[in-house]
């Protein structure tokens, strides 16, 4: 039976992904991290949809693609270098034509997120014409849609996108909620993003990161 939403999930690449963090991690450990963040991120829509059936995962990158397919997810081949936008735009087509109709659009660097998370965002999405989103702690991000599968044209992801989002469903005629649980808000983009999840008690740090004395780096780059 078809559940009542879809996952898109873009996903930059195992070995590229994260290049902000350089300052206080290695190549090898930012690729244990971005390995991290994917399987994880699978496991939660997995938990929270019962499968990965109904989740497309769109990369450039091989070996995130095959980490998809593993877990059971959908797959999509985005150009090296391509647009991002124009993939997911190219992504939500494919699985309208699966018959979805509620896409969630979800970022890959939320190490916090969680299936009740999940389940509490797409809960807010109670209309047709409605589009919640999940904007980053700073405010100028976005990390999560949840959308009608009809606004795919409407992904502006980039810089200051949560404003570019905003103005776009504003025109399109879409009714926007601008509100999520915390677990989407905190992603990894910064150095100090990922001595802020190191030091909660509960986090899952892969063994290839432990060595990195974070805390220290970062207060040294001030």
């Amino acid at each position: 039976m078809q559940k009542a939403w879809w996952t898109l999930l873009p996903v930059h690449g195992i070995a590229t992904g994260k290049s902000r963090l350089a300052a206080v991690l290695d190549a090898p450990a930012r690729a244990a991290l971005n390995h991290h963040l994917l399987t994880h991120t699978l496991e939660m829509i997995a938990a929270w949809q019962g499968d990965l059936a109904q989740c497309l995962v769109v990369s450039p990158c091989a070996e995130a693609l095959a980490c998809a397919e593993a877990a059971g997810a959908l797959t999509m081949r985005e150009a090296a270098g391509g647009d991002l936008n124009a993939a997911l735009r190219l992504g939500a087509q494919a699985l309208a034509q699966r018959g979805a109709q509620r896409l969630l659009v979800l970022a890959c660097d939320l190490p916090r997120l969680s299936a009740p998370s999940l389940d509490a965002f797409t809960a807010q999405a109670t209309r047709a014409e409605q589009i919640v989103l999940a904007a980053d702690r700073a405010g100028s991000g976005t990390n999560a849609l949840a959308m009608p599968a009809g606004a795919c044209e409407l992904f502006y992801f980039g810089l200051d996108s949560r404003a570019r989002h905003l103005a776009a469903f504003a025109q399109a005629g879409y009714h926007s909620v601008c509100k999520a649980p915390p677990e989407l808000a905190f992603d990894l983009d910064t150095p100090q993003d990922y001595a802020a999840w190191r030091a909660q008690p509960d986090a899952r740090i892969p063994r290839a990161m432990m060595a990195v004395d974070v805390c220290q780096t970062v207060e040294a780059g001030k």
